[in-house]
């Protein structure tokens, strides 16, 4: 599709643009599209398409959508990665808020309004994450809820919101930087919106803002993407350690995990549900080896290995 990076309809100022990177996404672009089509907001608003170099029918998906969604494309092969198509999105967006959704990920018709709503009160906002509808009771049973009542808490530290459900003031997406490519396997929403929470802004939570999440539906892919996300944390835990946000690791966290791994591999013959989450936890645990290996720094811990409760620091949140 990046070869056909064309402008869909004639530029026009906007309040509201939303950036969906896309690569390869047939055939659940078709039903985002629709399901943008179908927004209930009445204001002046665009959806940037980035394509970070799609070979499928995606461009096909997006021409015949044009008529129904006011769309525009802007090229991001240069910028590999989520993170990096959405920051290209971002910069070629018109709109004074941005959102934020995935390509194979299903918003609520009235989504868009009720961001901009949320806006309204708050600097950045995440929606709520419906995890449910899309997927087989077993693909659920696989994985953790997203935001069962409220936004992520990694560490016990500051809330984040999902990229593929968020909204933010642009002027405070570029104050803070907006979505950093460098974390090209997963956390960029986490880093994001941390850096935006230390800047001094409020992050909301709209939970009537609802996105229907899709999950992997294989074990194969599931796997791959929780591995991704242990590399992504490496990297978070690199930087705010770096920052004195977050405490060092030690080898006592390491051990435990690889002990916690070794009593609970009889999991993997007690049942599919049982021994999915297991291979779950192992890729993640896989993920962070590989991801301390890039950053140079220590992180292997099992997800839920340590409860601190919720912490703050406010010292640096402002209201």
């Amino acid at each position: 599709m990046a070869g056909d990076a064309v402008r869909l309809s004639p530029p026009q100022a906007v309040d509201v643009s939303v950036v969906m990177p896309v690569r390869n996404g047939m055939p659940h672009l078709t039903v985002q599209l629709d399901a943008l089509g179908r927004q209930t907001y009445h204001g002046r608003w665009e959806v940037i398409v980035s394509d970070n170099g799609s070979t499928d029918d995606s461009a096909e998906a997006v021409r015949a959508a044009s008529g129904r969604v006011p769309l525009r494309v802007v090229d991001s092969r240069e910028a590999p990665g989520a993170a990096g198509a959405r920051a290209v999105g971002a910069r070629a967006a018109q709109g004074r808020l941005l959102l934020f959704c995935d390509c194979d990920d299903v918003a609520a018709d009235d989504w868009v309004e009720r961001m901009v709503a949320a806006l309204a009160e708050y600097p950045a906002v995440g929606g709520h994450i419906d995890d449910a509808s899309l997927n087989a009771d077993s693909v659920v049973a696989w994985r953790p809820r997203i935001t069962p009542g409220g936004l992520p808490r990694p560490f016990g530290l500051l809330p984040y919101a999902l990229a593929g459900n968020c909204g933010l003031r642009r002027d405070v997406y570029e104050q803070v930087g907006g979505f950093d490519p460098s974390f090209s396997y997963a956390a960029e929403e986490t880093d994001l919106f941390w850096r935006v929470q230390l800047a001094g802004y409020r992050l909301g939570y709209a939970p009537d803002a609802v996105v229907s999440c899709r999950h992997r539906p294989d074990v194969r892919s599931m796997l791959r993407q929780w591995r991704s996300y242990g590399r992504g944390r490496a990297r978070l835990v690199a930087r705010y350690q770096s920052l004195g946000l977050l405490p060092a690791e030690s080898w006592r966290d390491a051990v435990a995990t690889l002990a916690w791994l070794t009593v609970h591999a009889v999991d993997c013959v007690r049942g599919r549900a049982r021994r999915t989450c297991y291979l779950r936890v192992l890729a993640h645990v896989v993920g962070q080896v590989q991801g301390s290996r890039d950053v140079g720094v220590l992180h292997i811990r099992r997800e839920d290995s340590r409860r601190d409760g919720e912490r703050s620091l406010p010292d640096v949140i402002t209201e």
